[in-house]
């Protein structure tokens, strides 16, 4: 199984390489804090969506098989909003935590990159970078045959709207961000 000892051992050797990148290129030690942060978050977001990954599959397809994928927009939102059998703890996490998950990423990404952003360009990112998680998901599961996460519509939507509250809490507040 692919798990937290992989990953932090690959991106904390990666992490090095870019410190050392940076470093050399004399970067900014601000801009390296904002880096490192974005970075460290890029690898949380990857250990929660991603991580473990049971490659030993053939021992343990009944262990990490989950439910089917979910291509149906609202499907999944209205199925956990409208089960009366699962806990508050069980529906914040899988509805809010999904919208919170990308929320940093917008605000970690404009501080790094401090380009003049248009809604468009930024619902285009956070749209794609939360596509990419989900196809991540089921392309990992098509090389170990059976669905080892659910790959869900809903888990677009939600990210997405994730990284829009944080544009829209941008521009409400953006003189006081910016102080």
């Amino acid at each position: 199984m692919l798990g937290l000892d992989f990953l932090y051992i690959v991106s904390f050797s990666i992490y090095i390489l870019f410190l050392v990148i940076f470093l050399f290129k004399k970067i900014s030690f601000i801009k390296i804090i904002f880096c490192t942060f974005f970075y460290f978050y890029i690898i949380f977001v990857l250990w929660v969506t991603l991580f473990p990954i049971p490659i030993s599959w053939l021992k343990e397809i009944s262990i990490y098989s989950t439910n089917t994928n979910n291509y149906i927009p609202f499907s999944s939102i209205l199925e956990i909003y409208l089960n009366n059998n699962l806990p508050f703890i069980v529906k914040f996490k899988q509805i809010i935590g999904n919208i919170i998950l990308f929320i940093p990423m917008w605000f970690l990404f404009q501080f790094i990159l401090k380009y003049k952003w248009y809604f468009k360009y930024e619902l285009f990112i956070g749209f794609f970078s939360s596509i990419f998680v989900e196809l991540s998901q089921f392309i990992i599961s098509l090389f170990l045959w059976f669905s080892y996460k659910v790959t869900d519509i809903d888990d677009v939507i939600l990210n997405t709207f994730g990284f829009m509250v944080w544009f829209l809490i941008y521009k409400l507040f953006k003189n006081i961000i910016i102080k």
